[in-house]
């Protein structure tokens, strides 16, 4: 009698519990979509990426601070194409505790990474300008090196670390540097473009002048072509944003309360973060010509 107690118990109510979680690991038509956009990207990413640093290692006229820190982006988008993104997608189809977890740590941390060196990145062209006289003892390719081993060691120490020891509740401190390095960047260009104008300035009573040393027209070439690298690594920055800002305003504002169906855009929120790591190397192959110069020499040899 007492089985048989024990036996109802776990009747009609418990195996429709049984199937809900059974069904909950069918991968939706929306995941499996997903999960095929993301095949493509990662291909792009680990390619692309991979011939960027590539034609850097093979060519030591590019090994500049500024393309070296491009170099640190790459590297990370690059473990973003060979690691994270497979990873994501097993754990889209088999959502295991362990691989949720796991993708959740290494994003978030190389989401930290690329942050991180695009505000060097941003940092180093304010320099440039600012300091145009005496960058090339500033900033050598010596510190550039010193900057990024920092900024993975550091990061990823930062990241990983309040992942695994702190609760879920806490995670919005990692959010929080990432808004952070934002905030870093955007000054930067914000000054950097009140720079530009006052050069532009400049510039113009220079010409207004019936003759200008060449000291002062050298001054102004270069100043030129500072700035047009300026200009090449917003576009990186602003490219970088505009694919973390869905996955940044659902992680701020998402709630059960106000998006009960938010779980099934956010999904395609990470693949746009991902996608970032492939659009890159597009970005820097169309906006550099030396680099692009360099990738397409290595292709002809791969050929």
């Amino acid at each position: 009698m007492q089985n048989n107690v024990f036996n109802t118990s776990r009747g009609p109510a418990y195996d429709q519990e049984v199937d809900n979680k059974e069904n909950s690991t069918i991968p939706s038509t929306i995941v499996i979509v997903n999960c095929f956009l993301n095949i493509p990207l990662m291909l792009i990413s680990i390619f692309g990426n991979s011939l960027v640093l590539a034609a850097v290692i093979k060519t030591p006229s590019l090994r500049s601070p500024s393309i070296i820190l491009l170099c640190g982006l790459a590297a990370s988008d690059l473990v973003v194409g060979l690691i994270v993104q497979p990873l994501f997608i097993a754990k889209e189809l088999k959502p295991f505790h362990f691989l949720q977890q796991l993708t959740k740590i290494l994003s978030v941390t190389f989401c930290g990474i690329s942050f991180a060196t695009m505000s060097a990145v941003s940092l180093d062209r304010f320099l440039a300008l600012r300091y145009h006289m005496t960058y090339t003892s500033l900033n050598t390719t010596s510190h550039a090196k010193f900057t990024l081993i920092s900024i993975w060691l550091v990061n990823s120490l930062l990241f990983s670390g309040v992942h695994i020891w702190y609760k879920s509740e806490q995670f919005y401190i990692s959010y929080g540097l990432v808004g952070v390095y934002i905030i870093i960047s955007t000054i930067a260009y914000v000054c950097i473009y009140r720079i530009a104008r006052r050069h532009q300035y400049e510039i113009r009573t220079q010409h207004q002048t019936t003759e200008a040393p060449n000291t002062c027209i050298q001054i102004t070439l270069n100043v030129l072509v500072l700035t047009r690298t300026a200009v090449n690594t917003f576009v990186f920055y602003a490219c970088t944003v505009f694919c973390y800002l869905p996955w940044i305003i659902y992680r701020l504002f998402y709630s059960d309360v106000y998006f009960k169906n938010a779980r099934r855009g956010w999904v395609f929120a990470v693949t746009l973060v991902y996608a970032n790591s492939a659009i890159n190397p597009v970005l820097y192959c169309w906006r550099l010509r030396k680099l692009r110069l360099a990738v397409s020499k290595l292709l002809r040899k791969i050929q």
